[in-house]
C-alpha cells in the first residue's frame, strides 16, 4: 500500500517555515514563496527562529516543573544541524531536561510524516503520529499520552483555535501545560502583502486579545503571553513594547490541580 502522494508543485507551510529555519526539506515552490516573504519583511526568518529558541525554553521548563510526555502538534520537519546550527529536535530538548521524557509528534503533512518516522522515530520514548491536530479526543487517544505541547495556531481561526484548545485541556491531566505561539503582524499595511495572493495556507493574524481568549481558564505561567524572545518561564520582567511589526506572540498556561 501506497502513502497520500507529496505535491511538490504548490508550497507547504511546514516546508517554508523549515527553509526559514535553515532546514533542508523544502522544494522550489516552498523557496520561491519563503523568498518572496523575505523580500516583503526580512525579519521573518528572525521571528521563525525565535518561535523555536521560544519552544525550547517552554520545554526545557516544563520537564523542570515534572512534566515528562509532551505532544508537538503540527510538529513541522526534524532539525538537522548541519544546517540548522544550535537548534534540535524537541525530543531532544526534553531528554536533556529530563531523561525519562516521552515525545510524540503529530502532523498530517507526509514530507514531515516520512521524515519524522526515519529521523525521529528511531530515538528513545519518541513516537509519529498521523492525526488531525484539531481533533484532540482521536490525537491523545491514539498517543495515550496526558500532557499537551505546542498548537499551530496561526492556521486555525480564532473560535476553532479556542474550542481546539479547550478540547485538549478538558482531557488532559491536572497540572499539564500548553505551550502556544502564534504570529503576529501589528502593521496591517504589512500583513496585507504578506498575506497577499498564493499563500501556502490561509494564515490567521490573531490579535493578542484573541491568543489570550485560547488560554481561557488556565492559569498563565508569568511573564504570561509576551514575545517569544523576551519568555523565560517564572521571570515576570519583560519589556513592555513588542520588537517590531512582525513577532511571535508566545506564552504557556497550566490547568490547575484538581
Amino acid at each position: 500500500m501506497t502513502g497520500p502522494s507529496i505535491d511538490t508543485a504548490r508550497p507547504k507551510v511546514a516546508r517554508v517555515y523549515d527553509y526559514l529555519l535553515g532546514g533542508i526539506e523544502s522544494y522550489a515552490a516552498d523557496r520561491e514563496l519563503a523568498a518572496g516573504l523575505l523580500r516583503i519583511c526580512p525579519s521573518l526568518g528572525i521571528a521563525a527562529l525565535e518561535n523555536r529558541y521560544f519552544l525550547a525554553r517552554a520545554v526545557t521548563w516544563a520537564a523542570g516543573q515534572g512534566v515528562t510526555q509532551f505532544v508537538d502538534l503540527g510538529a513541522g520537519a526534524p532539525v538537522h544541524k548541519a544546517r540548522a546550527g544550535v537548534l534540535e529536535d524537541i525530543h531532544v530538548t526534553a531528554r536533556a531536561a529530563s531523561p525519562s521524557a516521552r515525545v510524540a509528534y503529530v502532523d498530517d503533512d507526509p514530507v514531515v510524516l516520512a521524515r519524522s518516522r526515519a529521523f525521529r522515530a528511531p530515538a528513545r520514548g519518541v513516537a509519529v503520529t498521523a492525526a488531525d491536530l484539531t481533533d484532540p479526543r482521536s490525537v491523545l487517544a491514539d498517543l495515550g499520552l496526558r500532557a499537551i505541547f505546542g498548537l499551530v495556531l496561526s492556521l486555525i481561526p480564532a473560535a476553532q483555535a479556542r474550542n481546539v484548545v479547550a478540547g485538549y485541556m478538558r482531557l488532559a491531566a491536572p497540572g499539564s501545560c500548553t505551550v502556544i505561539s502564534s504570529g503576529r503582524c501589528a502593521d496591517e499595511a504589512l500583513w496585507a502583502q504578506l498575506s497577499g495572493p498564493d499563500p501556502a495556507a490561509r494564515v490567521h493574524n490573531h490579535t493578542p486579545a484573541e491568543v489570550a481568549g485560547f488560554l481561557g481558564g488556565l492559569e498563565l505561567v508569568p511573564p504570561g503571553l509576551v514575545a517569544a524572545q523576551v519568555w523565560r518561564g517564572g521571570r515576570p520582567e519583560v519589556p513592555a513594547v513588542p520588537p517590531g511589526p512582525v513577532y511571535v506572540l508566545a506564552g504557556v498556561a497550566r490547568k490547575r490541580p484538581a
